[in-house]
């Protein structure tokens, strides 16, 4: 077998590709089955690893793979066998049983064929106790349990796990997943695994790209093991990478004037948060709207935004009733719930144009009987509108926990765009995009950096831009994608320190330009 062959790819913040939930795949296995030979996915899966051992860690020579009972542990039986092959010093750790021979009786149809083949290479195999030390290896690899695992992960497996998740282990490469996480949902119980690389097989699963413990996958990787999913078979979510993104930027012609490019309204800004509304203008400027302006819902102190002039300072009215140029409406940054926000909510809801609304636009649209109106006049808008929450805004709107979303991101961004007719952002790691139509986008890049007061202001701003450039779905895409490629090109160039809001607009347009200029590969693939 070709250990060197190139069918197995990183997941980067480049290409766009289909997010396959577990059902999907139990489907795209069962029928694949029907068509190969058997064994066939499960040898294939192991040939998968190696190649991936093989390219990522080549100097590893010493191997442990822990396996479990089921068809996980014979993808790990399978992927010894290749590396024995290929030279390495292979180890097979049987996990999940209180004696080998036990622990092979259980092993499925398939996984008990592969056995067979790794005791006839007398590839060295033994038991692993939950009370004995892990063996010294440079690799271990993780083929412990698969999309199959429901719940928490129980003992004698939890003991191994645990062992896995000490801060001296070497490099852990996870079989499909890592062990203890849910494939659709990014959740796991205390127990789970943290992969310095994932390689998902059949199809890039959902739980590892959003979820609260999707980063225990590191690295992810994927192949489709040879099997094309019918046309027919619609993917769970999307993973939003630069391809989608550089189609949905606005094109500059040569005769282009401020006029054409779009006009922004932001309100919001009442006393003591008006760098919320600011910073938002701000990002809209650099993000190429032709006019932007804002309407304090502070008394004005000043005339001019002296860090941005361009900004036009104007009192929320002027800016409420239909009565400005095309453009988009954003509402929320730093606006509270006072009766003033309340009121200028009212006539906001009633624009016809595209409506962003963040922050405390979403605060008073929260569950209880005094906001039934304004939920009512979400739904009933016809132009396109767009909601921006965070987890704890999601929940109140959804009259839950942050706990309930976070267990389900997808779901929750889902139910949100449902019950409100509208395309909406749930941020966080993995910021989710769902459309009223219920298509699912899991944004691919941004990076812990964001987690700073103002970076959602920018991202509404953002969204509110390109809106007023191209007013299409997919700008909302492009903004949300830029605003975690600016954090990504920071931190490759700059480091971990350093970052604030205020310098995403500048570096949003510096991802907008790298994108366009094919300068994205170094700073955007996560490889710089």
């Amino acid at each position: 077998m070709d250990l060197s062959a190139d069918v197995t790819h990183r997941l980067s913040s480049f290409s766009s590709i289909a997010l396959r939930n577990t059902a999907q795949l139990r489907r795209l296995e069962h029928d694949a089955a029907q068509t190969l030979p058997p064994g066939t996915l499960m040898r294939r899966a192991g040939l998968a690893v190696a190649r991936l051992v093989q390219a990522r860690f080549a100097h590893a020579r010493r191997i442990a793979v822990f396996a479990g009972p089921g068809n996980n542990g014979g993808d790990g039986l399978a992927a010894a066998l290749h590396l024995q092959r290929a030279g390495r010093d292979v180890l097979v750790l049987a996990c999940g049983n209180t004696a080998l021979q036990s622990w092979a009786a259980r092993l499925p149809l398939d996984a008990a064929s592969v056995w067979q083949d790794v005791q006839a290479r007398q590839i060295p195999c033994r038991l692993l106790s939950a009370a004995e030390d892990l063996p010294a290896a440079d690799l271990y690899i993780d083929a412990l349990l698969g999309i199959g695992l429901s719940g928490p992960v129980r003992d004698p497996l939890a003991a191994t796990v645990r062992a896995l998740q000490t801060p001296d282990c070497p490099p852990i490469l996870s079989v499909d997943l890592p062990s203890g996480l849910d494939a659709d949902r990014g959740t796991s119980g205390p127990e789970c695994v943290r992969a310095t690389v994932t390689l998902s097989l059949l199809g890039v699963k959902p739980g590892l790209c959003t979820g609260p413990q999707a980063w225990r996958c590191g690295e992810v990787w994927h192949d489709d093991l040879g099997v094309q999913p019918p046309a027919s078979l619609v993917p769970a979510a999307h993973w939003l990478g630069a391809d989608v993104v550089r189609a949905a930027l606005p094109h500059l012609p040569q005769a282009a004037h401020k006029g054409r490019r779009g006009d922004v309204r932001v309100i919001g800004g009442a006393a003591g948060m008006t760098g919320a509304a600011l910073l938002a203008a701000r990002t809209a400027a650099h993000l190429g709207a032709g006019r932007v302006h804002v309407g304090l819902l502070a008394p004005l102190t000043a005339q001019v935004d002296a860090q941005a002039p361009e900004l036009m300072l104007r009192p929320p009215d002027s800016l409420l009733g239909g009565s400005m140029a095309a453009g988009c409406l954003l509402f929320g940054p730093g606006a509270g719930t006072a009766a003033a926000a309340r009121d200028a909510l009212q006539r906001a809801l009633a624009d016809p144009l595209p409506l962003v609304l963040d922050a405390d636009g979403l605060n008073l649209l929260t569950t209880g009987s005094d906001n039934e109106e304004p939920q009512a006049a979400v739904r009933q808008r016809t132009a396109l509108t767009v909601l921006t929450p965070h987890p704890l805004e999601a929940a109140r709107l959804l009259g839950t926990t942050v706990a309930a979303v976070q267990a389900d991101r997808l779901r929750a961004a889902c139910d949100l765009s449902a019950r409100f007719s509208a395309w909406v952002v749930l941020k966080g790691a993995g910021s989710v995009i769902a459309s009223p139509q219920q298509e699912l986008w899991v944004n691919s890049s941004g990076n812990g950096l964001l987690a700073t007061a103002g970076s959602g202001d920018a991202l509404a701003g953002a969204i509110a831009a390109l809106l007023a450039a191209r007013p299409h779905p997919h700008s909302v895409h492009a903004a949300v994608w830029l605003h975690g490629a600016a954090a990504d090109a920071f931190l490759a160039r700059r480091g971990p320190a350093g970052f604030c809001a205020s310098a995403l607009p500048e570096w949003m347009a510096r991802a907008w330009n790298a994108l366009c200029h094919g300068q994205f590969a170094a700073p955007f693939d996560g490889n710089a």
